[in-house]
C-alpha cells in the first residue's frame, strides 16, 4: 500500500470541520513557532519536496515535541522517503501523545509493520484501531481484511514449509531483473527473460527492453546465457513467454504490435529445428482490445491457461483457459472461477505436466507480501480447489510473481524480488515441499532416425491410452533434428508408436498400470525401411489367457497397420504368431496360428485384400527371451508382421 500522501490527505480531511479552512482548523500546539514550522513543512509536503517537509518538522518538533500533527506528518515525509521503520516511530510517538487524536494513525502503522514483515505487530495495530467503533466502514471492512492476512502471515513464519529459496545467481541474475520461463525435463536447459533499462528520456522516465536468454547446465552450473535468436523479434515488445512441454512451441505476450487486437496479445512461435518461425496471432477468442499476457500451455497442447483483464472477470487480472478446437483455433476462454480468481491480480499462471496442479501469483489472497505464489488441484469432477498460499520462505514480504516446476515434480524456480539478490527480480531455486508437489510423471523422449542412414526424421508420433482407446497425444519430429518429447501418467496403458511413409512401424508399450514402467525412457528410435523380409513387433496386440480372441485395447495398433498397408499398396505381409512354452507344443501352436489368423481377420475387415496377407503360427518355437522368468514369457508371447 503505498501510504505517504494518502495519509496526509486524510488526515488533513478528519481535521478540516467546515469550509473555513483557516477559522476552523484546530492544532495541538499553542507554540506559534512550532505551527509556523508545522506549516512550511505541510507546504512543502504538497510541493513534494519531502526533505524540506523533514527539515521544517523537525524543527517543529523541537519546539513542541508533543505535537501529534508534526509526528504524523512526519510519518507521511518518511513513508514517502522509504523509510519505513522512521515513519512508524513517527506514528507511533503521535498515538503515544494522545490515543483517541487521529486513530487511523494505528492503521497506517500497521500497514506499514505489514510490508516490514512484522506481522504480529501488525495484526495487533489492526486489533487497535478497530477497537474505535466510529471509523468509516470501508477502511474498517478493509482493517478486518488485512488483520486475517496478518495473522495468517504470522503463522506462516511460525511453520516455513521448506529450506529458503537460494539465488541461483552466477551467469543467471544480474543487476537487471530475470524471470524464470522454463526448465526442460532433464533440467539440462534454462530459459529466462531479462528486463534491462534501455534508454532515459531527457524528461527522465525509463524505457526497458525484454530479451530471452537460454543457458545450459553443465556438470550442475548453469553456463554464460545466449540470446534466443528470434529475428522477426526486433524492435518489437515482447516477453511473458513459456515453451511447450517439449521445447518446440514458444507462447508470448507481444504488446502494441502491428495487427494486434488490444495492448498485449498472446502469440506463438514454432521452432524448426534451432530456428524460431514468424509467429502467429492466437486469434480473437483468446485476445481481446484490452491485456492479454503470460500464458501457460499443458503438457498435451490441448489447453491454454492465461492472465487477462477481459470484461466478466473477477477484478483486476484473472486467470482464463482455452481449449484448443479441431480446427486448431482456440475456443472461447472460460474464466477460472472465485476458488483462483479474486478482486486482486491473479497471473503467471503455471500447469505442471500432470494436468491437474496449477501455480499461479496472487494479490487478492491471503499472503506475506503484495504478490505470493498459489497452487489450486483439479479434481475428477474438473473442479478447481480453493486457492493454497505455498507458504514461508516460498513466500516473503516482497513479491513472488511466478514459479516453473520441475518434471519430476521435486525442483522450483521462482522470481522475486526479495532481499539478497542482485537486483530487482532474480531467479531462485528450492526443493518443493511434499504436500505442495504435483502428481508424479514420466516421459518418453527421443530422436527418430533412420536406422541404415542415421538421417534424422519427421515422423508421426502417437501416444494411445489402452485404458480408454483414446489418442492421448500426437506430434511430429522435428524435421531437423528428429527430436520429441511427450509426457506418460502413472496408472495409464499406453500404446506408443511411430510411423512414417515408406518405414516399418514401430510399436513398444509403456504400462504404467504396473509396474512394467516405472522411469522415463530417453533413447534414439530408429526406423526400418519398407523391404522384403524386414520384421516388426506389434507390441499392442492383446488376447485374454489361453484365448485368440482379440481385445479391445488391440485395435488402435492394429488400425496404424492398415494404414501402413493402404499407404504402401505394393506390399504384403505374413502375421506370426508366439507364445511361451507354458503347455505342450502341439497346444501351444495352435493357439499361436489361431492368434495370428485373428490379427489376418481384422485386417481383412478393415478392407485389406486377404491376397495381401498371410499368417503362420509358430508356438513356442522361437523365444526371444528367458522362458524362466514372467517377463522373458511376456516377451516371447507376440505377434509379428514380415514384409513380403
Amino acid at each position: 500500500m503505498k501510504t505517504g500522501l494518502a495519509i496526509f490527505l486524510i488526515f488533513t480531511f478528519c481535521l478540516m470541520q467546515t469550509e473555513d479552512y483557516a477559522q476552523n482548523f484546530r492544532i495541538s500546539s499553542k507554540n506559534k513557532k512550532a505551527v509556523k514550522y508545522y506549516k512550511a513543512a505541510e507546504n512543502a509536503f504538497r510541493q513534494r519536496d519531502y526533505r524540506q517537509a523533514e527539515e521544517d518538522l523537525a524543527k517543529a518538533i523541537r519546539k513542541d515535541k508533543n505535537m501529534i500533527e508534526a509526528w504524523l506528518l512526519l510519518g507521511d515525509v518518511h513513508t514517502e522517503l522509504g523509510g519505513k521503520e522512521k515513519a512508524i516511530s513517527d506514528f507511533q510517538e503521535a498515538v503515544s501523545i494522545d490515543s483517541a487524536f487521529f486513530p487511523r494513525a494505528y492503521f497506517f502503522i500497521a500497514n506499514l509493520s505489514f510490508e516490514s514483515g512484522n506481522y504480529a505487530t501488525s495484526a495487533n495495530y489492526f486489533r487497535r484501531y478497530l477497537a474505535f467503533k466510529d471509523e468509516e466502514s470501508l477502511t474498517r471492512a478493509i482493517a478486518r481484511q488485512r488483520l486475517s492476512n496478518a495473522v495468517f502471515a504470522e503463522n506462516a513464519v511460525s511453520h516455513p514449509v521448506c529450506k529458503p529459496p537460494v539465488n541461483i545467481d552466477g551467469e543467471i541474475n544480474t543487476e537487471a531483473e530475470e524471470y524464470i520461463n522454463f526448465v526442460d525435463a532433464t533440467i539440462s536447459s534454462l530459459t529466462f527473460t531479462r528486463k534491462a533499462k534501455k534508454q532515459v528520456s531527457e524528461q527522465g522516465q525509463i524505457y526497458y527492453s525484454e530479451n530471452f536468454y537460454r543457458s545450459l547446465n553443465k556438470s550442475g552450473a548453469w553456463q554464460t546465457p545466449d540470446p534466443v535468436v528470434t529475428a522477426w523479434a526486433e524492435g518489437l515488445d515482447m516477453g511473458g513467454m513459456t515453451l511447450s512441454i517439449d521445447g518446440r512451441k514458444m507462447f508470448f505476450t507481444g504488446c502494441n504490435w502491428p495487427g494486434g487486437f488490444g495492448s498485449c496479445d498472446l502469440y506463438v512461435s514454432v521452432r524448426r529445428g534451432r530456428t524460431w518461425q514468424v509467429p502467429v496471432n492466437l486469434g480473437r477468442n483468446v485476445n481481446t482490445s484490452g491485456w492479454d499476457s503470460q500464458p501457460a500451455v499443458s503438457s498435451d497442447g490441448k489447453r491454454l491457461f492465461f492472465a487477462s483483464k477481459r470484461k466478466g472477470g473477477h477484478g483486476g487480472s484473472d486467470i482464463w483457459m482455452s481449449v484448443k478446437l479441431p480446427d486448431g483455433k482456440w475456443s472461447p476462454p472460460v474464466n477460472l472461477g472465485d476458488s483462483i480468481n479474486t478482486p486482486g491480480n491473479e497471473m503467471s499462471p503455471f500447469l505442471h505436466a500432470d494436468g491437474k496442479t496449477l501455480y499461479f501469483s496472487s494479490t487478492g489472497n491471503n499472503g506475506l507480501g503484495k504478490a505470493d505464489l498459489f497452487i489450486s488441484r483439479k479434481d475428477e469432477t474438473g473442479r478447481w480447489s480453493k486457492a493454497q498460499n505455498l507458504g514461508y520462505p516460498i513466500n516473503s514480504r516482497f513479491d513472488e510473481i511466478n514459479i516453473f516446476i520441475s518434471l519430476d515434480g521435486l525442483t522450483a524456480w521462482i522470481s522475486s524480488n526479495r532481499e539478497g539478490g542482485l537486483g530487482g527480480f532474480d531467479i531462485y531455486r528450492f526443493e518443493l515441499p511434499a504436500a505442495i508437489r504435483p502428481g508424479k510423471v514420466l516421459f518418453v523422449k527421443g530422436i527418430v532416425k533412420d536406422k541404415e542412414t542415421e538421417k534424422k526424421l519427421a515422423a508421426e508420433v502417437d501416444l494411445t491410452n489402452l485404458l480408454s482407446g483414446t489418442l492421448s497425444d500426437s506430434t511430429v519430429s522435428d524435421a531437423q533434428t528428429g527430436e520429441f518429447l511427450m509426457v506418460l501418467h502413472p496408472g495409464t496403458n499406453y500404446a506408443f508408436n511411430i510411423s512414417k511413409t515408406g518405414y516399418l512401424l514401430y510399436s513398444e508399450n509403456f504400462n504404467l498400470n504396473s509396474t512394467v514402467v516405472t522411469q522415463s525412457v530417453e533413447k534414439e528410435f530408429l526406423l526400418e525401411r519398407l523391404k522384403p523380409g524386414k520384421r516388426m513387433i506389434l507390441n499392442n496386440i492383446f488376447f485374454d489367457f489361453d484365448r485368440a480372441t482379440l481385445k479391445a485395447a488391440s485395435f488402435s495398433e492394429l488400425n496404424k497397420v492398415v494404414q501402413l498397408l493402404n499407404a504402401n499398396p505394393g506390399i504384403s505381409i505374413q502375421i506370426n504368431g508366439y507364445t511361451d512354452n507354458i503347455g505342450t507344443d502341439k497346444y501351444n501352436f495352435d493357439l499361436s496360428l489361431r492368434r495370428a489368423k485373428a490379427v489376418y481377420d481384422y485386417l481383412v475387415v478393415q478392407g485389406i485384400p486377404f491376397n495381401r496377407l498371410s499368417y503362420k503360427g509358430f508356438g513356442a518355437s522361437r523365444p526371444v527371451a528367458d522362458n524362466q522368468t514372467e517377463k522373458g514369457r511376456s516377451k516371447n508371447r507376440r505377434t509379428e508382421i514380415v514384409i513380403r
